[in-house]
């Protein structure tokens, strides 16, 4: 039975990643900062070690004995002490080479990374342009690389799913921005089937596949279609200009203690469409994929 490493599984991508691979019969390590957020994966026969893509020396420990890693982080939000006063990228970039050292070490090849969909070197945003440059930092590390761009996933814990939710059920919806910039969605139960199902697929190695079903939705949309599904009226919408928000960002960073520059990051991306091409990796995992509406009705399901 192999043994996959599973770093950032107290995230909502992570923590449904290592549902997955403990159903499809793989044993499964996680490293967390905080272990209390994924108790709920002990249970099941996870095993979960204490420890921080910033601390090499705790990455080098939970890579013994694994045959995979799979890497789903999300350095926007509040870091380890010891990243206090990094820039939020240089979080990840420095986190990432402490990966790809340890598992040179260790004799780890495979490395699947879940990324974002519209990463790309010339983007308007900091943190996208960042992620590109993340990508190709694995990619280039001599290992057996796969990274998954997801756009809107679709399911309860996922952030930008629970901001439109929570805007679905409201008369008034605030949105930051003019709410037309448009994402591939994708449930997060056929991202865990892409995320699980490329391991073994020698073809991915190398590459980088966006992920998501047909529907393309803009923000303004998405709120509706789920109002719809909650038997609501659409609401009306109410749009904060980035612009002033953007003056204060470094405030709110301080405040809610955010890497540095990882709230303008968030606004640079919020006018940014994550559309893609979804169908590359669809001649390697063919299951058809839900709909955004079927997705969004599963996940209101399941959190009843």
């Amino acid at each position: 039975m192999k043994k996959i490493l599973v770093i950032g599984a107290s995230g909502f991508v992570g923590k449904a990643l290592a549902w997955q691979l403990l159903a499809d019969g793989y044993g499964v390590r996680c490293l967390a900062r905080k272990p209390a957020k994924v108790e709920d994966l002990v249970t099941t026969g996870c095993e979960v070690v204490q420890g921080d893509i910033s601390a090499p020396e705790s990455i080098q420990q939970a890579l013994q004995s694994v045959d995979a890693v799979y890497i789903s982080i999300h350095t926007l939000a509040p870091q380890h002490s010891n990243t206090a006063g990094q820039n939020f990228m240089d979080v990840e970039m420095n986190g990432l080479q402490n990966i790809i050292t340890a598992c040179h070490s260790q004799g780890v090849r495979r490395i699947v990374y879940v990324t974002f969909l519209g990463a790309a070197p010339d983007a308007p945003s900091a943190w996208v342009r960042g992620r590109w440059r993340a990508e190709q930092l694995l990619l280039n590390s001599g290992l057996d690389v796969t990274v998954i761009r997801p756009g809107m996933i679709i399911g309860i814990g996922g952030q930008g799913f629970n901001m439109a939710l929570s805007n679905a059920k409201k008369r008034l919806a605030i949105l930051m921005g003019n709410g037309r910039q448009k994402y591939r969605c994708i449930a997060i139960d056929d991202l865990t089937y892409y995320l699980a199902g490329v391991l073994d697929h020698k073809q991915t190695y190398g590459r980088c596949y966006d992920v998501g079903s047909d529907d393309v939705l803009s923000n303004n949309q998405l709120i509706d279609v789920i109002a719809g599904v909650i038997g609501r009226k659409h609401p009306a919408k109410l749009h904060i200009p980035l612009s002033p928000l953007k003056v204060i960002a470094p405030l709110i960073e301080r405040v809610i203690k955010m890497p540095k520059g990882a709230m303008k990051g968030i606004l640079d991306c919020i006018p940014i469409d994550s559309v893609g091409d979804p169908m590359p990796i669809r001649s390697v995992l063919s299951r058809p994929l839900m709909t955004a509406r079927q997705a969004i009705e599963l996940a209101l399901a399941q959190s009843k």
